[in-house]
């Protein structure tokens, strides 16, 4: 039986992030189909302060085995953004790069030694998000076979002098997207297996719209947006854009998920929280078009259900892999400025035929593509590869 540690810096049903729900997705598949895995993970729920919320020690979670361990300190975000804006603003050989990982975390030593310690017993070990605290020296602490899913995007600590060897130590890269894959390629030519692994998603059967609408009361036509909500994920311009579009339609914009900035006082804007997973599905399902703003993303998910009910999303086409999945799927239109964004309501609104072909394009390419059978023959394959 091959043995797999499965490291990432949270874990939990309760927890909320793309990686995350990759790495627990994957660790209980990969158990179902006879693999030992072990997950080696901080005692933390919320990424922003790494607050020990889940007790330390062994436990189960859905018949797998998690090692949790404490952060040995909490993060306070403030002073963490200050002390970040001074490191990036600083010349490149002024800046302590391992102060700035510790500082970004889960800061857990602990879980460095228990890696060290489960060597003897573990094959392989996958390593999920590039970023962290527990892949930068987990990776330098271990001498098996290491695989990596870097979820990377083009942003500062990407271009770090250290992540030189965050991404050509692992035997294999799991890539999401290509547009993923070719950053990497062209930023570090990592000399592993390079692999476009994607992720899985369950497609839902059947799902009724009526669900969220009654939830959240709401009458008019939406654009919809979950995931969270907080700067540098494009809001401001979708603010704006969004005040022009209500000149010259009743249409609401909905926002689900955390919420870690002010809204502005917008006629037809809607907060409505966190929602359950089948809420969620009900919310795309219903909304005109869904909306990812964001310039920054990996692979975005939510983009996927939303094509995985037939809902046409717009996004912003500075992000590549955005762009990747508008192009290839036919399902989704993107924007650049208000002018765009604006034309992409318009070719979508009172259409329901184009919209309905549009969505048709955006189900069929999440069947092709993104279904768990193909995301683990893949993965399957690599660990084949590297344990040989």
């Amino acid at each position: 039986m091959i043995s797999v540690g499965v490291v990432v810096q949270r874990y939990g049903n309760e927890v909320v992030g793309g990686a995350e729900t990759l790495a627990r997705n994957v660790a209980e598949r990969l158990l179902r189909q006879g693999y030992r895995v072990t997950v080696y993970t901080s005692c933390a729920r919320d990424y922003l302060t790494w607050r020990n919320e889940y007790p330390a020690g062994e436990s189960w979670l859905r018949g797998v085995r998690l090692r949790r361990f404490p952060a040995a300190r909490e993060r306070d975000l403030s002073a963490f953004n200050r002390f970040s804006d001074e490191f990036f603003a600083a010349p490149p050989e002024r800046r302590d790069e391992e102060r700035w990982i510790a500082e970004q975390g889960p800061l857990c030593p602990d879980l460095l030694a228990a890696l060290a310690t489960a060597e003897r017993e573990t094959d392989l070990f996958l390593f999920f998000t590039y970023l962290y605290y527990p892949t930068v020296f987990g990776l330098r602490a271990l001498r098996k076979p290491a695989a990596l899913f870097p979820t990377a995007h083009d942003e500062p600590p990407f271009h770090l002098a250290l992540m030189g060897e965050v991404f050509r130590r692992p035997r294999a890269l799991f890539f999401l997207t290509r547009a993923e894959m070719d950053l990497v390629r062209r930023a570090y030519d990592p000399p592993g297996r390079l692999s476009l692994a994607r992720t899985g998603l369950d497609i839902p059967a059947e799902v009724d719209e009526n669900v969220f609408r009654r939830r959240a009361l709401l009458v008019a036509p939406y654009l919809l947006y979950a995931g969270r909500i907080e700067k540098g994920k494009g809001f401001e311009e979708v603010f704006a854009h969004y005040r022009l579009l209500k000149r010259e339609a009743y249409v609401d914009l909905v926002l689900l998920g955390r919420k870690g900035m002010d809204l502005p006082a917008i006629e037809g804007l809607k907060y409505a929280g966190y929602v359950s997973e089948a809420e969620k599905l009900a919310a795309f399902k219903g909304a005109l078009l869904s909306l990812q703003p964001s310039p920054l993303e990996s692979l975005s998910i939510t983009t996927l259900e939303s094509f995985s009910v037939r809902t046409p999303v717009l996004v912003n086409r500075r992000c590549p892999a955005l762009m990747e999945h508008v192009q290839a799927s036919g399902g989704g239109l993107a924007y650049g400025d208000a002018e765009e964004f604006l034309a992409g309501f318009r070719a979508l609104y009172r259409r329901p035929a184009r919209r309905a072909a549009m969505g048709e394009k955006g189900l069929q390419y999440v069947r092709k593509y993104y279904s768990w059978d193909a995301v683990m023959r893949e993965i399957q394959a690599g660990i084949q590869e590297i344990l040989k």
